[in-house]
């Protein structure tokens, strides 16, 4: 187990290869980074952290009615994700007191964890076994859809990219609760350009502006064989200047856009490419 003093001296090397990035995305702003990093190094904070007001606004903000409907997609398209050790998924929510509820055939569950479960479906769905993957995600949170996609493929190298104290955060969080898979921990400044068999991004991506996006395209997204990226379209209200629908649909040749289920804003919409399994190749 990582110790908080470990944890500390992760996040000062991150903070330092991220100094001068600020307003480079929606959640770099400093009370939600100031959060970051007490839960990170802080035994209280960290003990209650999926409660917190900030933490709620920005990430932990799934209600329960949206948590059931991310169950009914997950039982139409992969059921026995749900059925096969539980344990898989319950196991995200024994960090951080996350908020709990009672769902038919699963128990007491967040309903964060059912997005994140959601999205295990529809990669299984769109580019089926995941073993042995190079996977990257942008943007990580707390690391809770990582743990959960080791959880079902332990055996993925998987690279975190995010700012230093959320990447702090992430280290604490997945090496508490243990994971198989090769991690890699990579703030924007240390972002490695190297092949990846799958990209992945919640809404992160879509957030970011659009010099940061450039340069993850370059490192990242262009070097990426699949891809599945939801995408809100939300920064301009933030007075970020981020790509829009045609230029994302640019990025890859054969790239295409499926509707987000269930949809929670009637702008957002899911980037594949590289998928053998779509709704444009099933008709």
């Amino acid at each position: 187990m990582r110790t908080p003093a470990k944890v500390a001296n992760l996040l000062s090397r991150v903070q330092r290869a991220t100094r001068g990035a600020m307003d480079s995305s929606i959640t770099d702003r400093n009370s939600y980074q100031s959060f970051c990093e007490k839960a990170a190094t802080n035994d209280k904070v960290f003990a209650r952290f999926r409660r917190a007001p900030v933490y709620v606004e920005t990430l932990e903000h799934v209600n329960r009615e949206q948590g059931a409907a991310y169950l009914d997609v997950i039982r139409r398209d992969n059921p026995d994700i749900l059925d096969e050790t539980p344990g898989r998924y319950h196991a995200n929510d024994t960090l951080g007191s996350p908020l709990l509820y009672e769902y038919p055939g699963t128990g007491r569950v967040s309903p964060v964890t059912l997005r994140y479960l959601k999205v295990v479906s529809d990669l299984r769905r769109l580019f089926g076994d995941l073993s042995g993957f190079n996977i990257v995600e942008i943007g990580v949170g707390y690391g809770g859809q990582c743990r959960l996609i080791t959880g079902y493929w332990p055996d993925v190298t998987y690279t975190l990219i995010d700012l230093a104290p959320a990447l702090a955060l992430a280290n604490r969080y997945l090496t508490e609760l243990g994971t198989g898979a090769t991690l890699r921990f990579e703030p924007p400044n240390e972002v490695q350009a190297r092949p990846y068999d799958l990209c992945i991004s919640n809404y992160a991506f879509s957030e970011l502006s659009r010099p940061v996006q450039e340069e993850y395209v370059t490192s990242v997204v262009s070097r990426s064989q699949r891809g599945y990226m939801t995408c809100n379209f939300v920064s301009d209200l933030f007075k970020i200047e981020s790509m829009d629908r045609a230029e994302l649909l640019a990025l890859h040749a054969g790239s295409q856009w499926i509707d987000e289920e269930p949809r929670t804003h009637p702008k957002n919409a899911i980037l594949v490419w590289g998928a053998a399994n779509t709704p444009e190749n099933r008709r």
